[in-house]
């Protein structure tokens, strides 16, 4: 998986004018500080020795958590030479003439293309044929001695990243770091979908669009027979695992890892918790008939985090309460980025509560959420040791 952000670029400068160099800066909609690349290597033969400054005429506004800042790493392909071929009419319209069996009219077109393998966020990619683009004269250029060592480099930079993941997924357990990269990763793709999604549900070909705009291949087309044959069968031992019954938690647990809920259901104590909170404040707030008739913006808001916070605990903690949790970089990461969620509801609660929570009611559930916020640190620590 790669961080793809090239629809969030505002504007950025890539600096090669210093061999085996290349720094810069990339803005990103939405945020305030750049992105500020360190990075060993050169860029490709029409970037080498030069400075490139690009704008993104349509960006659009990141609302996930950004890559880290600091991008020290290794360069990959940095070139503004890449060829691609880019639809001459809209995006909903050409995925319609090819779902009709026909051919939208397209041209070849120069494509950004920037890559690099950064420490703390892993492989990053800026794909773009529709920025505007600025390149200056070259300060030096290649010699083909050292066009040749070049290609040798990019090969041996990209085989010890892969070494470097494979040891993390292997030989070591991934750390709680390199875990928060990958679900911040994982919820970027996630928002992209759901804003394509509401963009383009009621179209007919929303699913052609979806997928090209999220760079999926479609299996029937781009898979031989034994390739799709292979994920068919994938797909159905995946099913048949889903259709087994879970099994029990250990009764020595109970109380630390897990609970039954009234209805039957294993959970871990803190998502316990936090779902009789929550089912606390609705309860509160039916009685009170502003649940769910209300549309007040501040009290929508209040028990959308609420309810987001709640779920996004029993993912992390699903695993702990059945004992089958064997990353714990992974669930400490989890946790760790329901934090901000926490944080979101306990603001929610102080403008959602001054209008339909009495204060007594209101201090207790921010209360709550106070004594939630210490649970999740502990847990935090008790799996870190």
């Amino acid at each position: 998986m790669a961080w793809r952000i090239a629809e969030h670029i505002l504007r950025g400068e890539i600096d090669n004018r210093t061999r085996s160099r290349v720094i810069g800066r990339l803005w990103l909609a939405g945020i305030v500080e750049p992105l500020v690349l360190d990075l060993r290597g050169d860029g490709a033969p029409d970037l080498a020795g030069c400075v490139l400054t690009f704008e993104n005429p349509a960006p659009l506004p990141l609302t996930t958590r950004p890559p880290a800042l600091p991008q020290r790493g290794t360069a990959g392909d940095i070139t503004a030479a890449r060829k691609v071929r880019v639809f001459d009419i809209p995006i909903d319209e050409a995925c319609a003439m090819i779902k009709a069996g026909g051919k939208p009219p397209e041209h070849l077109a120069n494509s950004l293309y920037l890559e690099w393998f950064s420490n703390l966020s892993g492989r990053v990619v800026i794909e773009s044929a529709d920025y505007r683009l600025q390149i200056s004269e070259p300060a030096w250029r290649f010699t083909a001695e050292e066009l040749a060592d070049r290609e040798r480099q990019r090969a041996e930079a990209s085989d010890a990243f892969i070494t470097e993941v494979r040891d993390d997924g292997t030989v070591e357990e991934w750390d709680e770091f390199r875990s928060e990269q990958l679900l911040r990763e994982s919820e970027a793709s996630g928002e992209k979908y759901r804003r394509l999604f509401e963009q383009y549900a009621d179209h007919p070909d929303a699913e052609e669009i979806i997928a090209h705009e999220m760079g999926w291949q479609r299996i029937d087309a781009e898979l031989d027979s034994a390739e799709a044959e292979e994920i068919a069968r994938m797909n159905e031992a995946c099913e048949a695992a889903l259709n087994e019954p879970e099994p029990e938690p250990e009764p020595s647990r109970e109380g630390l890892d897990w609970v039954r809920a009234a209805n039957g259901d294993i959970r871990h104590p803190l998502c316990q918790r936090a779902r009789a909170a929550l089912d606390a404040i609705l309860d509160e707030l039916r009685t009170a008939g502003q649940f769910p008739e209300s549309d007040d913006e501040t009290l929508g808001e209040f028990v959308s985090q609420y309810m987001t916070l709640t779920a996004k605990l029993a993912g992390a903690t699903g695993g702990l309460a059945r004992d089958c949790a064997s990353d714990r970089g992974l669930v400490i990461a989890w946790l760790k980025l329901t934090l901000p969620i926490h944080h979101a509801a306990l603001d929610a609660a102080a403008l959602a509560g001054r209008s339909f929570l009495p204060a007594a009611r209101l201090a207790h559930h921010r209360a709550e959420l106070f004594a939630l916020r210490e649970a999740i640190l502990a847990l935090i620590t008790r799996l870190r040791g």
